[in-house]
């Protein structure tokens, strides 16, 4: 324990420590709100602007596709805020860091076209 809190290093906190938090917990927040789309067959309002969920065709079956998907991408955002954090404050390699954020973008556009493609399917 002793060994955690003398690495780490307030000095060490930049932009991308702040950026991997916040992805950390936007990460929790997409879990939670997977599982809300499971319980209640209703999209969040941070995945579908509140004036298109009425115009949603099929919410159950929006809610099916698109809760598994969110769920997967806010696990890879909790992972990756996890992984920024340690790269941030023990890891401290210029391309550790790029090849999580290559993996991170790839995460993020992969759910961006699921969204989209899913938006298009059940928003008339």
């Amino acid at each position: 324990m002793s060994y955690i809190l003398t690495g780490f290093n307030l000095e060490d906190i930049g932009f991308m420590t702040i950026f991997d938090f916040i992805i950390l917990v936007y990460g929790a927040y997409s879990i939670y709100t997977a599982q809300q789309m499971k319980k209640n067959d209703t999209p969040p309002a941070w995945l579908v602007p509140q004036q298109y969920v009425n115009r949603i065709t099929k919410p159950r079956e929006f809610c099916d596709l698109m809760g598994p998907k969110t769920l997967i991408f806010g696990l890879a955002c909790v992972l990756y805020g996890i992984y920024g954090l340690i790269e941030c404050f023990y890891i401290k390699n210029d391309f550790a860091e790029a090849a999580g954020v290559t993996v991170f973008v790839v995460f993020v556009i992969w759910f961006i076209i699921s969204l989209q493609n899913a938006k298009g399917k059940y928003i008339k």
